[in-house]
């Protein structure tokens, strides 16, 4: 009698184990999780709660529960404009088109330094260039140059990845309370533009058209396009270019209707994937097309030698 009990409670308890997980394991209840999670806390939940990810069937080709939810995720809240601009690669899952979308529905950041640190007492849209970070990058004994301060540069860049459509970038230069570091004028050169999204390893450094920078790169997808980067010189108003193929592979180019910045002028950038240029545009005037034939994914980045560098988003001004 007593072992009859204890299996009918051993059962009743298993009933209501499996109830509760049914109500939790859901898509319906998923999808109000997802609803509040930030997509990178989402992914790391997909990567990391095997009772989260698992299949919804022993067929491993259906998704998971959690790929599940965020695919409806996207349905629900990405407009035609967005869908078609998100990046899309082969293999991609839902997880990373949801984590996209939520980057670009949000503000614009700066996500990976190289040489550069935040600006203090602001957010990671706001980056200033750091002495210090960049005399460490080139302090290995190994390193050649690294007493010469002409070749130091910070670099920051975006995790927000655009692969078609039109994007509009406010970039504001000011001068950083730190820049005593500096005694020459030039040394406020500063280069934004966009480059290919990747990652970058502990040996990158310096602008991204060096060698030591797109060497050690690792890109998220190959484009066989020859436009790896482009960048405007706030200085002398060129248009900087690289394949990333060798260090004579940069281009430095004047074009029509450039200028050079000085300090609180706003620059903004027009990247249009559908005709494949990029504009520039000087406190809300449109200066011209500075490159053509941009195909791909790009992602935003800025390159310094000394103040500070705030990007956001903003309105495409009026012809």
């Amino acid at each position: 009698m007593m072992t009859i009990r204890n299996k009918n409670d051993n059962n009743k308890k298993q009933k209501v184990n499996n109830d509760k997980e049914g109500v939790l394991f859901n898509t319906d209840t998923l999808s109000k999780i997802t609803s509040y999670l930030p997509s990178s806390d989402l992914l790391n939940l997909g990567l990391t709660s095997k009772r989260f990810s698992a299949p919804f069937q022993s067929n491993n080709d259906k998704p998971s529960l959690i790929e599940e939810s965020a695919r409806i995720a996207v349905q629900d809240i990405a407009t035609e404009e967005q869908l078609a601009v998100l990046p899309y690669y082969q293999g991609s899952s839902s997880l990373e088109v949801n984590h996209h979308l939520q980057l670009l529905r949000g503000p614009l950041t700066f996500d990976q330094l190289i040489g550069a640190d935040y600006a203090e007492n602001k957010d990671k849209s706001c980056v200033c260039f750091s002495p210090i970070r960049s005399i460490e990058s080139y302090s290995r004994p190994s390193h050649p140059r690294y007493m010469e301060m002409d070749y130091l540069h910070g670099t920051a860049f975006s995790n927000n990845i655009v692969i078609g459509g039109k994007h509009y970038a406010i970039f504001e230069f000011r001068a950083h309370q730190d820049d005593y570091w500096w005694s020459r004028r030039d040394a406020y050169e500063s280069y934004v533009g966009v480059m290919r999204p990747g990652e970058a390893d502990q040996f990158a450094r310096g602008n991204p058209i060096d060698k030591e920078f797109f060497q050690n790169f690792s890109r998220c997808v190959n484009y066989n396009n020859s436009v790896q980067c482009c960048m405007y010189d706030f200085d002398s108003g060129e248009c900087i270019s690289s394949d990333w193929t060798n260090e004579t592979s940069s281009s430095f180019n004047t074009w029509e209707g450039s200028e050079s910045i000085s300090f609180d002028d706003e620059i903004g950038m027009l990247l249009d994937l559908d005709e494949g240029t990029l504009s520039m545009y000087k406190n809300g005037q449109r200066l011209g097309v500075m490159k053509r034939g941009l195909a791909g994914p790009y992602c935003w980045v800025v390159s310094m030698w000394g103040g500070e560098v705030t990007i956001k988003r903003g309105t495409i001004p009026p012809s």
